[in-house]
């Protein structure tokens, strides 16, 4: 082979490789895996967001919430790695949403820092303390928390839906009535909308159902028959927001609507999304707590699903002007920082996945005993599964 030839075969498998690294692809790629990401927390966390979330309607005695603490007490801890990878992705593979993101939602995300390790704490210490009076305030800490940030996830939802207002450096520029200086509640008050304070009712109402659904498939006895009684009640309350929060994105995020509405899949994953929900109370209905809570799985998963795909290939939508919107190709890292990720995502993902298993199928048991009436019995057959 003549000099030029080799070089001309050089060349063209150069062009090969780099048509096969090129940022697009990947950055699609890194897109999918984050809503993956994303919607593994949803579904795992947002169960545990649930349970404290119907702390009290459910637990009504101090043996019941010990009950409930001890049902996702082995589990909490490890399903909130889901937030901390995908925080890790989105700083990785796209740190100009990242550092838009992290600006414009300072106050929130620390709102949000401060519930989950209050969250934590609460969990942590309330088996250390003896008295019932610093118990119920550490049930009070987890409940509270649980609420909260459930409220904030939501709300930044529709807030992206919807879209921030940032220029053309990703910088967030606050409202300012006649021209003065923001508002001391700015940097909070910016985000509140009445469609993302519906998508926030929406967030609460569809973990507290998840969170039932939880601790209908782990409980027995008097809770679960509890569960079942608070179900509807918590069930109509989360498809009243649904179908409201569904009104308003025609009005408050149309591309989003249309991005969906418009093919195929999006409307067929939007009618399966339907349809689980319909199935929630005819599975409780028939006593089959496995589907049930599979479908809340699905409910998830699909909202998730149309979140993303609604935005796609924005990370941040600005209100400003549709040029500034910051887009996963705009906020891309370098193509050698992508397939390094997704070359350690390969190999950690499946440990990730294997220790999930493992300690799901560990404290598999449920809690309380059929028949039993007494608190006491619940926490005892707790602590005798748990041994």
């Amino acid at each position: 082979m003549t000099v030029p030839a080799l070089m001309t075969a050089v060349v063209d498998r150069v062009d090969v490789a780099a048509a096969i690294a090129a940022p697009d692809w990947l950055c699609t790629l890194w897109f999918v895996l984050m809503c993956v990401l994303l919607a593994g927390y949803a579904i795992l966390d947002g169960f545990d967001l649930g349970v404290g979330i119907i702390h009290f309607i459910v637990g009504r005695t101090d043996a019941d919430r010990t009950a409930h603490v001890s049902v996702i007490g082995p589990i909490w801890d490890g399903n909130e790695v889901w937030l901390v990878t995908f925080g890790g992705a989105l700083f990785a593979g796209f740190p100009l949403a990242y550092a838009s993101i992290f600006s414009a939602f300072m106050v929130p995300l620390v709102l949000v820092l401060f519930c989950l390790i209050l969250r934590a704490v609460s969990l942590e210490f309330r088996a250390k303390f003896g008295r019932p009076i610093s118990r119920l305030v550490c049930d009070l800490a987890f409940s509270g928390s649980s609420l909260l940030a459930s409220l904030l996830f939501g709300v930044a939802v529709g807030a992206a839906m919807e879209g921030i207002p940032i220029d053309a450096a990703g910088a967030l520029v606050l409202p300012a009535p006649d021209g003065g200086t923001p508002g001391p509640l700015a940097e909070i008050t910016f985000a509140l909308t009445p469609f993302s304070l519906a998508t926030g009712v929406l967030a609460v109402t569809l973990f507290a159902v998840h969170g039932a659904l939880f601790l209908n498939l782990r409980t027995d006895g008097r809770l679960r028959r509890r569960i079942g009684g608070v179900f509807m009640s918590l069930y109509i309350a989360f498809a009243l927001a649904f179908i409201g929060t569904t009104i308003l994105a025609f009005e408050s995020a149309p591309v989003a609507v249309e991005q969906v509405g418009g093919r195929w899949w999006g409307m067929l994953v939007a009618i399966l999304n339907v349809l689980a929900i319909l199935n929630l109370p005819r599975s409780i209905h028939h006593g089959r707590p496995v589907s049930a809570f599979v479908s809340s799985c699905c409910v998830v998963l699909a909202l998730v699903f149309l979140f993303g795909a609604g935005i796609f290939p924005n990370l941040v939508k600005s209100t400003l002007d549709p040029g500034w919107d910051v887009t996963i190709f705009d906020a891309a890292s370098s193509r050698g920082t992508m397939l390094t990720m997704l070359v350690v995502v390969s190999f950690g993902m499946p440990f990730v996945l294997l220790y999930t298993a493992i300690t799901y199928w560990t404290f598999r048991g449920r809690v309380g005993g059929e028949g039993e009436d007494d608190g006491d019995r619940d926490t005892l057959a707790v602590v005798e599964r748990r041994a």
